[in-house]
């Protein structure tokens, strides 16, 4: 029987967020230029993940590149949820006290829709079962500020203890690089 995905994102999953030439300065691939203040930037609604423990490497790897129209898959962020809750907790207690932010599952079906909250989902549903967003409700904003001002501040802080994977072999279709558990 295939395994459940469960709904509940638990507190040691490792979370994925692939990662592109254009999360770079000058598209300059190194760790310094990474522009920590874009990476968790919202793209229609949320900021997209996989769920490691669901959703292997080599198969991260197939759906950064089957995204990378335009741009140039480069490799991925991982952290685990737990980093993202102590960062969170951190922020609204010293910086903005209203802010409210979760990461919640948000399986893909074949066509890249959501699939309704109600749907059992398992590691072969087809689509993308492992997928989750990273969702900003009230991003808390100070004065005049915009919402990507106020959501960077938060990305800068959340994206200093992650850790960047640079793909050695961006071109082939398997990932032979660390596995994420080991790094986080």
């Amino acid at each position: 029987m295939p395994l459940p995905i469960p709904k509940e994102i638990g507190d040691d999953e490792i979370l994925v967020h692939f990662i592109f030439d254009r999360n770079f300065k000058n598209k300059i691939i190194t760790e310094e230029k990474l522009v920590s203040k874009d990476i968790f930037l919202p793209n229609k609604g949320g900021v997209s993940f996989q769920r490691n423990f669901y959703c292997e490497e080599s198969k991260c790897k197939n759906f950064a590149k089957g995204f990378a129209i335009g741009k140039v898959y480069i490799g991925f962020i991982v952290f685990r949820k737990s980093h993202f809750e102590k960062v969170k907790q951190d922020y609204i207690l010293n910086e903005r006290n209203e802010f409210k932010a979760d990461i919640f599952s948000t399986p893909l079906d074949e066509n890249f829709e959501y699939l309704p909250k109600e749907t059992e989902v398992f590691i072969n549903t087809p689509g993308n079962p492992a997928h989750a967003d990273l969702v900003y409700e009230n991003p808390a904003l100070k004065g005049n500020e915009t919402p990507n001002t106020a959501i960077r501040s938060f990305s800068r802080k959340l994206s200093k203890d992650c850790k960047l994977i640079i793909d050695t072999n961006p071109m082939s279709d398997s990932y032979d690089d660390i596995e994420f558990k080991k790094v986080v």
